[in-house]
């Protein structure tokens, strides 16, 4: 890509930056302020959100369907991991807003992130090429589910997703979990602890109703618990590609189960519907027939 000189390793640049307060937040918001010398920003031991809130889901927009193709690389990555960190490999704009978008942060805290990333892909991820007529560029992916795309000399960073909805790849791989449980109450999650798989509140109280007709509360909240964790076990799918997305399933008595898949989380059953003709609403229609 460039002839190669000697850089300070980002250990060393970080020895040389004065401690400052941590500028991230903890789970419920508060900001931490523990001393740093990290260029990012982050002690490393407070949750390490950007925000101190969880924003807001927006309405996905609405994808462009394109005759772009990824191919196994026709050559080898010209970088090695120092690269990551070295002034001629430039982040662009538009793979900073991107990165701020989804997780908070000013834009030399997201460079900076970023640049962690991609040292971390060139030696560990997952390296494709993608191809559409004349336009070439690089994928670099993560089993955890983040993604940046380099242009074809991987001299640029052009764009970042991930599959987590707030969680930055440092924080999933010290195991921060996400905070879209954290709303719950405490007792519904003290129900869940040990179990490989999450339900949120109404989905406990469709299910308590709909399939052993009962109400969801305190007294029944374990054998409620028990029940859906047993009935899913038996419908569980295997999980999307680089467990990041959704799986549907029905089972024999039309219960269709929706599973939400996020990388460095347990997967959680998102909804229960039932198939049209199923459920006590349709038995209840049908008794009336009679």
């Amino acid at each position: 890509m460039h002839t190669r000189r000697t850089t300070a390793t980002p250990a060393a640049l970080a020895a040389r930056t004065v401690s400052k307060p941590c500028a991230r937040f903890e789970h419920d918001g508060t900001p931490c302020g523990r001393l740093t010398d990290r260029r990012d920003q982050w002690c490393g031991t407070c949750a390490g959100f950007h925000r101190a809130q969880r924003p807001k889901p927006k309405a996905a927009a609405p994808r462009r369907c394109g005759r772009q193709s990824v191919v196994d690389a026709p050559e080898p990555l010209p970088l090695e991991a120092d690269d990551a960190h070295d002034p001629h490999l430039n982040v662009t704009r538009h793979a900073i807003d991107q990165y701020r978008q989804k997780h908070g942060g000013d834009a030399q805290a997201a460079e900076t992130e970023i640049r962690s990333l991609l040292e971390n892909l060139i030696t560990t991820g997952e390296h494709r090429h993608l191809e559409r007529g004349s336009w070439h560029a690089w994928l670099l992916q993560a089993d955890e589910g983040f993604t940046l795309m380099l242009s074809a000399d991987a001299s640029f960073v052009i764009g970042y997703s991930t599959a987590h909805r707030e969680r930055t790849y440092a924080q999933v791989k010290t195991g921060v979990p996400s905070r879209s449980r954290t709303r719950e109450k405490a007792w519904v999650l003290q129900l869940q602890d040990g179990l490989p798989i999450r339900f949120p509140k109404l989905v406990l109280l469709r299910f308590a109703r709909d399939v052993l007709g009962i109400n969801f509360t305190r007294s029944t909240g374990e054998r409620v618990v028990a029940e859906i964790f047993a009935r899913s076990q038996q419908v569980l799918p295997d999980p999307p590609p680089s467990n990041a997305g959704r799986r549907r399933v029905t089972d024999q008595d039309g219960l269709r189960w929706h599973f939400h898949y996020e990388p460095g989380s347990h997967p959680t059953v998102s909804h229960l519907l039932w198939e049209q003709g199923h459920g006590p609403e349709a038995a209840k229609a049908q008794a009336e027939k009679k």
